[in-house]
């Protein structure tokens, strides 16, 4: 075979293989070659060998994380992408690579579970208090309506302390005057302009940087 029906071999495979690839990529929601790189933690470089079959020339383990994010198996990958005698030859080696891989996601999805119940029953732990007490705060407020409130108030410091722990910030103090700020406030009423001073009726919460909800707010009777 002469070097220009060899060229043309490989420019047809090149061009079978990004169709191919392209197929998968949208069956996966991904929509272009840049976001399947950025998600693969792969380069340019690395896709073109892929497209144009170059597998040998690939690490196992960037073979196995492409598969992952194009939702195919391994073998897939290496039937499309790869010469049939590659695949044949390796039966074995990806045979051995996917149980790793299994393994592996079966291990993340322990240590998930793990630490969720880790997380939970920390939290519970935390609310002790108040999942103690708080039933009987409410059946006591419930038939009695002279039960006094302020009673009930040293059950809800747990939750306090819960969100304290989760680094979870009030914004805004009850009944506090405050300087209006569209973003950490919303007006519950009237209307104020940014700055402008307005009373503080129900707290906001921010963790860290993030905001969770705003402070409810109302402008100062003028």
């Amino acid at each position: 075979m002469d070097k220009k029906n060899l060229a043309d071999r490989q420019i047809s495979a090149v061009d079978r293989h990004t169709v191919q690839l392209r197929t998968l990529m949208h069956d996966a929601g991904i929509n272009n070659f840049k976001q399947l790189a950025q998600l693969t933690g792969t380069s340019d470089r690395t896709l073109r060998k892929l497209r144009s079959g170059e597998l040998d020339t690939l690490r196992w383990q960037t073979l196995v994380k492409i598969s992952d994010i194009l939702k195919i198996d391994i073998s897939k990958t290496i039937e499309i992408f790869g010469e049939r005698s590659i695949a044949s030859n390796n039966t074995e080696k990806i045979q051995s690579i996917e149980r790793e891989y299994q393994i592996l996601q079966q291990q993340l999805q322990q240590q998930r579970e793990t630490l969720q119940a880790e997380f939970q029953h920390q939290s519970l732990q935390t609310l002790e208090s108040f999942l103690t007490y708080f039933p009987a705060a409410k059946y006591a407020a419930s038939n009695n309506p002279d039960f006094p409130a302020s009673k009930i108030f040293p059950l809800l410091q747990s939750i306090d302390r819960l969100i304290g722990q989760w680094g979870v910030t009030t914004i805004g103090d009850i009944g506090a005057q405050i300087a209006y700020d569209p973003y950490a406030h919303q007006l519950i009423e009237g209307s104020a302009d940014p700055g402008e001073l307005v009373t503080v009726r129900f707290s906001g919460y921010r963790q860290g940087d993030k905001l969770i909800f705003r402070a409810k707010v109302s402008p100062i009777a003028k």
